[in-house]
């Protein structure tokens, strides 16, 4: 018999085991230090913005959209996996205890970020409004039980198989979230957040409604733990060997084109391999779109320039720090060792294609300044973007896959 009792415990604290080994080895390396000093001069230069913030700064609709999308991305975190579909599928009905913990937990832990973000906002819409700090408190209290609302909405949208609930969810979550952190922190009417309150409410009972006489989607809980896990062992795979990696491939043909630029030869066959791995595997090239767009977003709405420029560097700063991991990406495959290729020229491959990329990445951000700043100050902040991205990957990365290599060895 399974002590159902007892097994959300057993599974925490197995999970808890397997984060904290990874990230002791992660947390060793100089990440921290850089980490620390990016978030200084961060909040160095975002109080010298404040202390002169323009008067019509949107500041409530900036908070709303951040804050929006934080809350509307909820998972409740269950700790489920394959083989419970032989062992826990028949007692589904006894399993109501287990998922409440693993609801208390997800709303525990996921709210942290929520309030490093909302420390964050305070100080600005302090001082855009000159609101006592009292005045946060009850928006904090909604907020929170915002992400709780998302949590159970997310929770009873996963009983459902059509694919486009699901879109439906997220896209309605998204904009009733947006409007109630606009509403709050542009102190509207107490009637409007009711009114939006009102409405999440009814949605709430609504889907409590129908998901009664419905059953647990197992596969679609164990695929969502799979790929939360899979994101957290991809930034382990930076430091360590994780042999649980595991990616998925999409074949993504629309792309072809992108390799063709790539001569037929020898010294190519890493280039080409990392290009495609870059192009298909996992999300290395939803994670790099992503950051772009982010980055350009924030360098657009950055007011002053050493802001802008320490956006830039810092989003370019991410990307490569996450590209790192396509290094390692074939490491565990013996047949890409046999490969009549030496490890200078697999190495040089591979910087050639990160340098390219940031390089890409860095004329993106510089296009998106020419329409806040002056052409001179864009040409200067391309020109230390430049400079930025050789060192990054000719210095920085080189030195770190060679610090990595010999750890191996």
């Amino acid at each position: 018999m399974i002590d159902t009792k007892n097994l959300w415990q057993k599974r925490s604290v197995q999970h808890f085991k397997e984060i904290s080994r990874y990230l002791r080895l992660m947390l060793n390396d100089h990440l921290l230090i850089a980490l620390l000093f990016l978030g200084g001069g961060g909040a160095y230069y975002y109080n010298l913005w404040l202390e002169d913030i323009p008067e019509n700064f949107p500041y409530a609709l900036i908070l709303g959209l951040v804050l929006g999308l934080l809350v509307t991305n909820s998972r409740i975190q269950t700790f489920v996996k394959e083989p419970d579909l032989v062992f826990l599928l028949p007692i589904e009905k006894e399993l109501t205890p287990y998922f409440q913990k693993s609801f208390w937990y997800s709303l525990v832990s996921q709210s942290y970020l929520i309030l490093i973000v909302f420390a964050v906002a305070a100080p600005l819409y302090l001082a855009a409004t000159n609101r006592p700090l009292s005045s946060l408190i009850s928006i904090f209290v909604i907020v929170f039980l915002s992400k709780a609302w998302n949590l159970l909405m997310t929770w009873f949208i996963q009983y459902f198989t059509e694919p486009s609930a699901h879109v439906f969810d997220v896209a309605v979550r998204l904009l009733i979230n947006i409007a109630l952190m606009y509403l709050l922190f542009s102190a509207a009417s107490i009637l409007f957040v009711g009114s939006v309150l009102l409405i999440m409410l009814i949605l709430l009972f609504y889907f409590h409604k129908a998901i009664d006489k419905k059953g647990l989607k197992w596969n679609m809980l164990i695929d969502l733990e799979a790929k939360r896990m899979l994101t957290f062992y991809r930034l382990a795979n930076l430091f360590t060997d994780v042999p649980k990696l595991k990616e998925r491939v999409k074949k993504r043909a629309w792309l072809n084109w992108v390799t063709g630029f790539i001569g037929y030869s020898k010294k190519n066959s890493f280039r080409y391999l990392y290009t495609r791995t870059f192009l298909r595997t996992s999300d290395y090239l939803g994670m790099y779109i992503r950051l772009s767009i982010i980055g350009g977003a924030v360098l657009y709405f950055v007011p002053f320039y050493y802001g802008k420029a320490f956006v830039m560097l810092l989003f370019l700063y991410l990307t490569g720090y996450q590209l790192l991991t396509l290094w390692r990406h074939h490491s565990m495959k013996i047949w890409v060792q046999l490969y009549p290729v030496s490890t200078k020229v697999k190495l040089a491959s591979y910087l050639q294609l990160l340098f390219h990329l940031l390089l890409i990445q860095c004329l993106i951000f510089t296009v998106i300044l020419l329409s806040t700043i002056t052409i001179t100050d864009s040409i200067i902040l391309l020109l230390a973007g430049l400079v930025f991205v050789y060192l990054f990957v000719f210095a920085y990365t080189k030195s770190k896959i060679k610090k990595m290599s010999r750890t191996i060895g």
